[in-house]
């Protein structure tokens, strides 16, 4: 007995002896698809991956940032406004300073990039959780999403504090090398020194940059504190550093053009604002264009990162196993 899709089935004595009913359908079980292939990653599925993450989980994805970040932005402006009536409008404490010094350097726009800053390091925490599960096809709730981020909060800021110290400690050992050099008014010399160290503080900023890539994804997906977080993501991306610096790039480049297209349009508002009031106008031009930028730029660029970070265990861990087995059973 042959059924329409050319499988052989069972015969007539067979089905006289078990007479329930016998599968007909035998194809293979249709997989529930991820955001991406389970099998080695190349640039054109990180970035379609990325833009396909957006669209798999949009309201934790864009919504739950653009919540997140509005309401850290304004929280952030509110205590500018407050800081500014207590010490002056600017934390420069000079008079000889034009009114752009002056909107640059105000309260409100220091304390608000400072808050867009920091919550955008704990909003990655629930992005790469987001990104991560959707390559097995789960989707991510908003609620599970922020609870997440509570969960890993420190642990994303004491990383983000460590590199701040570390970088901290590179600036202030360059200007330990150059401050005498200046000082002797030996400018010359000076700017040789420059750009001499130069290429080299930048070599060293994107090696030390492509190495801790993954420390955050390891704090976010495995739940390791900063020090093992650092170590992991030291051992995931031994071997490829320039396929994760040159994919990383593009990446970011493709990004960037297309969220500041976007914000330019916000930051021509604030211009006409800024008509009206320079200084209200310059600190709403400026907000509105960095949350703009960050609420676009942020969860493509964080799946981006997560999805080279799959892809380093993939190569490493044969972790495309384990993910075929999460997609098909």
């Amino acid at each position: 007995m042959t059924f329409p899709n050319g499988w052989d089935g069972p015969g007539y004595f067979a089905a006289q002896l078990y007479p329930e009913p016998v599968r007909t359908d035998w194809s293979g079980p249709v997989a529930k698809p991820g955001i991406v292939p389970p099998r080695p990653l190349q640039l054109g599925d990180i970035l379609s991956g990325a833009f396909h993450a957006v669209r798999y989980a949009p309201s934790a994805m864009f919504g739950l940032t653009l919540v997140v970040l509005m309401v850290a932005q304004l929280l952030g402006t509110g205590v500018g406004f407050l800081l500014a009536k207590e010490f002056g409008g600017s934390i420069i404490p000079f008079d000889d300073v034009d009114l752009t010094d002056t909107a640059l350097f105000s309260w409100s726009t220091v304390t608000g990039t400072l808050a867009n800053s920091v919550t955008s390091v704990v909003v990655g925490m629930g992005l790469m959780y987001t990104v991560f599960h959707a390559v097995s096809a789960r989707r991510v709730t908003p609620v599970e999403a922020l609870r997440h981020m509570g969960r890993r909060m420190w642990a994303a800021l004491g990383f983000s504090a460590l590199a701040g110290l570390l970088m901290a400690g590179v600036v202030a050992l360059g200007a330990a090398v150059l401050i005498p050099v200046f000082s002797s008014d030996n400018t010359d010399s000076g700017l040789v020194l420059v750009l001499l160290l130069a290429p080299f503080a930048a070599v060293l900023a994107a090696w030390l940059g492509t190495r801790t890539l993954f420390a955050s994804c390891a704090i976010a997906v495995e739940g390791l504190g900063p020090l093992r977080a650092i170590a992991r993501s030291w051992v995931l991306t031994r071997g490829m550093f320039w396929r994760l610096l040159g994919i990383y790039l593009v990446a970011s480049v493709i990004i960037s053009m297309a969220a500041s297209t976007v914000s330019t349009v916000f930051s021509f508002a604030g211009g006409l604002l800024a008509m009206q009031d320079q200084t209200i106008g310059f600190v709403a031009m400026s907000t509105a264009s960095t949350l703009t930028s960050t609420v676009l730029s942020l969860p493509l660029t964080t799946a981006v990162t997560t999805l080279l970070y799959v892809d380093a265990r993939i190569r490493r861990e044969g972790y495309d196993l384990q993910l075929s087995e999460a997609l098909y059973g």
